[in-house]
């Protein structure tokens, strides 16, 4: 088996995945394996491919079953023909985020750098400039801690933390291109946006740190100007319902049990800033003027 250190959790499995940071382990919090899948799983996959519970959730789609159990076993079967690189892909992001909700840990669908303060999460919806800005604060001096999926927790201390995945960034073909990146070098990831796993240069810490604040990016159509403004009330648990990584499987159950509560556990613990900018016009010098004003203010 393969050891790994990611999330703050260390994985045991029967995968090479040479995105994560490789550890010594006598044991694991987690198991990832190929193995059999349950025949009442196989049963309800027939109607549903995906379901979430406690103890047991499933996804299943063109390229493998994953079943997990107990917030500690992801169990994967391949289907004919399956892409592994896409297998480790949605291991990483459906089947880990799966297994922290049994958890009670919550998987964003964000960016997230720290400093010595603590970390910052940057969210929006594909397109809304998450990749500049995370880039923009790297240069600024704030180490990376995740690209596109980060997990929250509560300490002993009721305080918000943020685990970090691995030092890697998703970079679509335009920027590899423009940086002169050898593809051969680097994992594709993801067919339909066009995305390598590029290695991230910088320093990476492997432990967990203080959640000081969110920065969540929208566009609009409406606006001419953009609009920076800190959430109150309703909008902050929108924020993190929005932007869970299990958002468009979840639906309607991300205001339910136990995905709701966790939530609002987490809505009133930091601050939450949306910068809204215009989709017809070039506002990024406005926009990291925005983002500079509120690191400096977490």
């Amino acid at each position: 088996m393969n050891h790994y250190t990611v999330y703050g959790n260390t994985i045991a499995t029967d995968l090479l995945f040479p995105q994560l940071i490789p550890c010594i382990a006598q044991t694991a919090d987690i198991v990832i394996r190929q193995g059999v899948i349950p025949d009442h799983i196989l049963a309800e996959a027939e109607h549903s491919a995906y379901a979430f519970g406690s103890s047991e959730s499933y996804l299943v789609n063109k390229t493998c079953y994953l079943y997990v159990e107990n917030g500690r076993t992801i169990t994967y079967r391949t289907k004919p023909g399956a892409n592994e690189n896409y297998l480790k892909t949605y291991i990483l992001g459906y089947g880990i985020a799966m297994l922290f909700l049994q958890m009670g840990q919550l998987a964003i669908h964000c960016s997230a750098v720290s400093d010595a303060k603590g970390a910052i999460l940057i969210c929006g919806e594909s397109g809304c400039g998450k990749s500049t800005v995370t880039t923009h604060l790297l240069e600024r001096g704030y180490t990376l801690m995740a690209d596109d999926m980060a997990v929250l927790a509560h300490n002993k201390e009721g305080k918000a933390m943020v685990m970090p995945a691995f030092p890697y960034q998703k970079l679509c073909r335009d920027v590899v291109e423009q940086q002169k990146l050898d593809q051969s070098r680097l994992l594709y990831i993801n067919e339909e946006k066009d995305k390598f796993l590029v290695p991230y240069q910088g320093s990476f810490f492997t432990h967990p740190v203080l959640l000081r604040g969110i920065i969540l990016l929208s566009l609009s159509v409406r606006e001419n100007d953009v609009l920076c403004r800190p959430l109150t009330g309703i909008d902050t648990f929108h924020a993190y319902t929005e932007n869970l990584f299990l958002r468009h499987l979840l639906a309607e159950k991300k205001y339910q049990v136990p995905v709701g509560p966790l939530c609002l556990s987490f809505a009133n613990a930091v601050p939450i800033w949306n910068i809204t900018r215009p989709v017809q016009k070039d506002t990024l010098t406005q926009v990291l003027s925005c983002v500079d004003h509120i690191a400096a203010s977490l």
